[in-house]
This record gives structure tokens, C-alpha cells and sequence, in this order.
């Protein structure tokens, strides 16, 4: 990946991560191999010497992110560096970091690796839901509940315009492989390996016996058709992003986004994606 060295890196530090140490000297590294250091952070600035951009700005000059936080960060981060086609690496500072590529004692090797163009790029599909009040992209899901989160939805699902079910639960979710392991997993949906091209639905919670996760191709689009009882109903991407269904327009299409997620991948020194599911899942209550 020599197109990757030299040029402009854009590092992005959650709220609660510490600025100094691992990062300071992660940042001192890449400015030493010859790759410009931006970031939006004040306080991370103040320690290198330059100055603080905007967000849109510095992903649109630099040639990779990286993300220090949580995976609720790191979610934000990778939507937003995708309509750039930007990579990003996550660096894990908060609890659960599935979806992150390394820790902290990994940054050195991480720098050296950058800095020489050592890495691969996974891409990951993501999607976009369409409704009256606008459009939401997600890289995890796409939920569609009642305005009140104490209220059952019903509704009328599609799939390419043929009616596949009605349901009654507290939501309704389409997933992409790498949300799988996130909502849709607590929903009762499966497990999905990250290399298939697939998205899931998983009804939250139905009151039925019959109503189960279904894995379909992302060319599908799924259509959602809210009873007038249901409404106000709300679309929700990635748990953040919130639109407003109403009875002028009750109906949500959700299909595969026009642009992917791009993590870098540092390959032996990053775990693979079961040896994840088999030390973070597991067990949550350590």
C-alpha cells in the first residue's frame, strides 16, 4: 500500500481518552517519518504545535484516520471518512472495542507499519435508509421503532416491493455484517462472518412465535410501512443519526449505501475476526 505513505494523517481522540503518552508519541512518530499530522482536537494540537481543523476539512486532505476511543467513536469516525474513501484505524481506548484494530501497547508497531505503508484495507458495506423526513447512512443498523420506546410498532414489511410479513414488535432492524455482532446479536440475530455480502432483518423483540432473523442480499431493499397507529415512528442509523416517519409519509426503504466503510488492517499484530467474537462476546461481565 505505498500510495499510503507520505501525505497527511487525521487523528481523532474520543472525549475521555488521554491525550498525552501512547498518543503524543504515536503523533511524534508519523510527523518523524515524514506524514503531516492534523487533527480537530485543541488539546492534542497544543501538544504537537499546529493547529486544530475542522473535521470535514482535515479527512479531506489527509490519505488515512486514525481513531482513538471506543467503538462508538470509531462507528462516528468511519461513516464520516467514508464519502472521503478515507481508511481509518481504530485504536482502542474504550471497553467492548470489537470493531478496533489494536490497543494502546500496539501504537508503536502501528506507527512504523503506517509510516512504510505495511497494511491492508478491509472495506465494509453500509447502509442507507430513505423516508420522507430525508436519508441516514449506517455501518451498523438501521432501526425503525415507535416515537415512545415503551410502545410496540406494527408494520408491513417488503422486500423489492413484495410483501414478505406484518409484524408487531418493539422495532424493527436491518443490519449490516459488521453490525451482526452489535444490536442485531442482542436481538437474537446471527453471528455473520465480515467477508459475506450480506445484511440481516431481525424483528426486536416480536410478539410472535414464528418471527426470526433473515439474511438477504444487500442489492435487496427492505420496505417498512408503519400502521397509522404506529406513528409517530422514528428511524434511528447507528443508534445517533434520528428521522421522523409521520402519516404523510409512513414508509422507510432501507438498501445498501452508495459508499463503504475502509478500515486498516495491520495483519498479524490484529486479531481475527472469530478470536473477537471468542474474547469480547463471551463473557461482558469482567
Amino acid at each position: 500500500m505505498k500510495e499510503y505513505t507520505g501525505g497527511c494523517a487525521a487523528l481523532v481522540v474520543g472525549g475521555k481518552v488521554q491525550r498525552t503518552g501512547p498518543i503524543a508519541r504515536f503523533a511524534s512518530a508519523l510527523k518523524g517519518s515524514g506524514i503531516e499530522v492534523l487533527s480537530d482536537d485543541p488539546d492534542l494540537c497544543a501538544l504537537l504545535g499546529t493547529q486544530a481543523m475542522q473535521l470535514d476539512q482535515m479527512l479531506e486532505r489527509s490519505r488515512f484516520a486514525v481513531c482513538f476511543g471506543g467503538d462508538g467513536k470509531l462507528l462516528e469516525l468511519s461513516r464520516q471518512a467514508a464519502m472521503y474513501s478515507l481508511p481509518v484505524l481504530g485504536v482502542n481506548f474504550g471497553q467492548l472495542g470489537f470493531l478496533t484494530e489494536i490497543d494502546a501497547q500496539g501504537l508503536d508497531e502501528a506507527a512504523r507499519k503506517l509510516s512504510q505503508g505495511e497494511f491492508e484495507i478491509e472495506e465494509r458495506g453500509m447502509l442507507r435508509a430513505d423516508c420522507g423526513a430525508g436519508s441516514v447512512f449506517a455501518l451498523n443498523d438501521i432501526v425503525v421503532r415507535r416515537e415512545s420506546p415503551l410502545a410496540v410498532i406494527r408494520a408491513k414489511v417488503y422486500v423489492d416491493n413484495k410483501h414478505q410479513d406484518d409484524y408487531v414488535a418493539d422495532g424493527l432492524l436491518v443490519a449490516t455484517t459488521t453490525g451482526a455482532t452489535a444490536y442485531a446479536l442482542s436481538c437474537g440475530g446471527p453471528i455473520v462472518d465480515p467477508s459475506l455480502d450480506v445484511m440481516s432483518f431481525t424483528p426486536i423483540c416480536p410478539h410472535s412465535l414464528r418471527a426470526r432473523s433473515i439474511l438477504m442480499s444487500p442489492k435487496q431493499k427492505v420496505g417498512i410501512r408503519a400502521y397509522p397507529r404506529s406513528l409517530p415512528a422514528i428511524v434511528c442509523a447507528d443508534g445517533k443519526d434520528i428521522l421522523t416517519i409521520t402519516e404523510d409519509d409512513p414508509e422507510v426503504t432501507i438498501g445498501r449505501a452508495p459508499y463503504t466503510a475502509r478500515f486498516i488492517r495491520l495483519g498479524e499484530g490484529g486479531a481475527s475476526f472469530y478470536a473477537k467474537v471468542l474474547s469480547k462476546l463471551v463473557d461482558r461481565t469482567q
